[in-house]
């Protein structure tokens, strides 16, 4: 498949990208500005197309299979995650890109019948405005019923640490282990991220990946 993806460089995206790459597909990592990728993105091409260049974004999304997007504000202002929404549905659109994979927020998770992860009384303030940010932009993705779209939330705690070569998947609801704690390595997550690609997984669905 001929991937474009937003945000290759960040610690997500990298990932995605080469595993992406590893397993055969053609990786196009779209990029604010020239630069050169990291040794461990070897055979991914870039392409300079900003986010808020809607028409040079389109034209970079163009021929691909499918826009995959790592995208996130970091320190910045969550309220981007919304912006980045739009600018990633109007490109695909125009592009003629019907399907769209995007790093989620768990906060929009299911913990019980009607309860969000994020509206749970136990929800850290830190991180409150990012998860309503990712909630904001998940109705976004789910108001463009003409795009195979997919919104895939990484467990409530991602890092770094060995592949353990195995995740487990499912739409909606909020995942943990047996002892309680909800987490995944990088690795792990970017491979579930493009299985979720090959396998057409998700469709028009909010779902997660942890162990």
């Amino acid at each position: 498949m001929k991937i474009a993806l937003v945000a290759a460089t960040g610690q997500i995206g990298r990932h995605i990208a080469q595993r992406a790459h590893q397993r055969g597909h053609a990786v196009t990592a779209l990029v604010r500005r020239t630069l050169e990728l990291p040794p461990e993105l070897d055979g991914v091409r870039t392409t300079v197309a900003a986010l808020d260049d809607p028409q040079r974004l389109a034209e970079a999304v163009r021929g691909h299979d499918v826009l995959a997007s790592a995208y996130g504000p970091g320190q910045g202002d969550p309220g981007t995650l919304v912006a980045v929404a739009h600018a990633l549905v109007t490109a695909a659109r125009a592009a003629g890109v019907k399907r769209l994979v995007v790093v989620g927020g768990a906060g929009s998770l299911l913990i019980a019948p009607g309860l969000q992860l994020v509206d749970s009384p136990d929800f850290p303030a830190a991180y409150k405005g990012q998860a309503l940010a990712h909630r904001a932009a998940l109705a976004v993705y789910r108001a463009a019923s003409d795009l195979d779209w997919t919104f895939l939330a990484p467990a409530g705690q991602i890092g770094p640490g060995a592949r353990r070569g195995h995740f487990r998947t499912q739409a909606d609801a909020f995942l943990t282990d047996t002892d309680g704690h909800s987490q995944i390595h990088y690795g792990d997550y970017a491979d579930a991220f493009v299985e979720v690609i090959e396998q057409a997984h998700y469709v028009r669905q909010l779902a997660t990946a942890a162990y």
